[in-house]
């Protein structure tokens, strides 16, 4: 049997049907201007909107760790440090936030994606490093 918390506004009395219970809690989106807050207790419907959350920030990452392989030389160090931050910052949710909600082998699996993606990073990062040093050889040194 699931639990729901129930309050009407308009009147003055409260229908409460409360049971301490963890649930998740997130406030939705702009196109709701009557609901500040939202917490689903039912653990299979948080699993499911934090994987979806998970799944579409990793879609993100390799779409922007392509468009940085497709720009070649276009690449700058920031673009880099920007992206190796973004996914330090996955890291850190998965294993801080969501860790209680979404089952071990997700995590795990997200995580070690994570670390690939990392070591094809540095790979653009030394690929970048390495013609910025022979700009600088071609240029030479002006006194």
């Amino acid at each position: 049997m699931e639990s729901y918390i129930l309050k009407n506004v308009e009147s003055d009395k409260s229908i409460l049907l409360y049971q301490e219970k963890k649930g998740y809690t997130f406030s939705p989106k702009n196109g709701c201007y009557r609901v500040k807050k939202i917490t689903v207790l039912n653990d299979s419907m948080v699993e499911c909107i934090l994987k979806d959350k998970v799944i579409s920030r990793y879609n993100r990452l390799l779409q922007v760790i392509y468009d940085l392989i497709a720009s070649g030389d276009e690449t700058t160090s920031g673009d880099v440090l920007i992206t190796f931050t973004e996914i330090d910052r996955l890291k850190n949710i998965l294993l801080n936030k969501y860790y209680k909600y979404l089952k071990k082998e997700f995590v795990e699996n997200y995580i070690r994606k994570l670390q690939i993606l990392e070591t094809e990073l540095k790979k653009i990062h030394v690929m970048e490093l390495q013609s910025e040093i022979e700009e600088q050889e071609e240029r030479g040194m002006s006194r």
